[in-house]
């Protein structure tokens, strides 16, 4: 299941038809699967007769004849899966942020205790019963916190809060060992060579304190995004080891402090969007989405479309062994 020019598609593995789940005009921000033929999709309209759009929560089901969605939360920010069900952040404005927990589609529970800010994204914890969150403060577009919500208690809390003109860059993730994001300058200027801003790792105690840089990874490491592994033992990154060398797929372990590249791809293009990077539910293998690098000049080639497939974006299927070989 991927998105293709923001509306949603679907495939099974091994078949070349496409199955849409939205229209053309639909804005998906993101999607989660919550049953063989359901999806809940974060995303946008356009707004009739204005150039605005409305993020909200849709439910679509598969083998339905249109492709009408049902709304299920308005004002959505954020949705994050977990073992109860799906768990989203909503609110009006920059002020207050409100998390909910819905079942098949349908809202079950809502936490009364705001979170002060908006929640730009979200993740729960292995076990499931506590949601980290990064969060913008009401009327300060300088700073972003991070907090820790219990979603047995139903409250939260702030753990850390970053200096000066810094934000989370995509969702934080949960391990083992804390909680880990990536964060950069905002609006940082791109460099005079044309490279994107710098963004580090980062790393806080469950039990809050100011972030440190993520052991194991290394002064001139580049951060692009990350991902915790089911179990939270192990973090898939996309990175670079230093400004100068090339996009590639690692895996740290958090306990051992340890960075281990996957790739060693001179001749490829990882993207490197904070949700271009998802592991396998059992966690053997990680997906990324990468290309053949492209020539500075122009080119016409006459093979057929079939064989040019390494000059667009694919999905790949990266096996990085199970569980059962992390250092501990």
């Amino acid at each position: 299941m991927f998105t293709v020019d923001g509306y949603v598609v679907d495939r099974l593995a091994g078949s070349g038809d496409l199955r849409r789940w939205t229209t053309r005009d639909f804005i998906a921000e993101d999607t989660e699967w919550i049953s063989d033929d359901t999806l809940m999709i974060l995303g946008a309209t356009p707004l009739s007769g204005t150039d605005e759009v409305s993020s909200s929560l849709y439910r679509a089901r598969a083998g339905e004849d249109s492709l009408e969605l049902e709304r299920v939360g308005k004002e959505v920010s954020a949705i994050s899966p977990g073992r109860g069900g799906l768990i989203f952040a909503r609110g009006n404005g920059t002020h207050e942020s409100w998390l909910a927990l819905t079942r098949g589609g349908k809202i079950k529970r809502h936490y009364n205790r705001p979170v002060e800010g908006r929640v730009a994204a979200l993740s729960l914890s292995p076990e499931g019963e506590e949601a980290v969150l990064a969060v913008r403060p009401p009327g300060d577009r300088e700073t972003s916190e991070l907090h820790v919500f219990d979603l047995r208690k139903g409250k939260g809390r702030e753990i850390t809060r970053l200096d000066g003109n810094q934000e989370i860059l995509g969702t934080p993730q949960w391990t083992v060992e804390g909680l880990y994001f990536v964060a950069g300058e905002i609006d940082a200027p791109v460099d005079s060579d044309g490279s994107a801003p710098l963004y580090e790792i980062y790393r806080v105690p469950e039990d809050g304190g100011a972030p440190q840089p993520a052991p194991g990874v290394g002064e001139d490491f580049v951060a692009a995004s990350i991902r915790a592994s089911p179990d939270g033992r192990r973090l898939a990154v996309i990175g670079r080891l230093n400004p100068k060398s090339p996009t590639n797929l690692y895996l740290l372990a958090p306990l051992a402090k340890n960075l281990t590249a996957v790739t060693t791809n001179e001749d490829m293009e990882i993207k490197t969007g904070p949700d271009d990077l998802a592991w396998s539910p059992g966690g053997e293998s990680v997906a990324v989405i990468a290309r053949g690098t492209l020539s500075t000049e122009p080119e016409v080639r006459a093979a057929p479309a079939d064989r040019l497939l390494a000059d667009f974006y694919n999905l790949y299927e990266i096996p990085v062994g199970g569980p059962q070989n992390t250092p501990r």
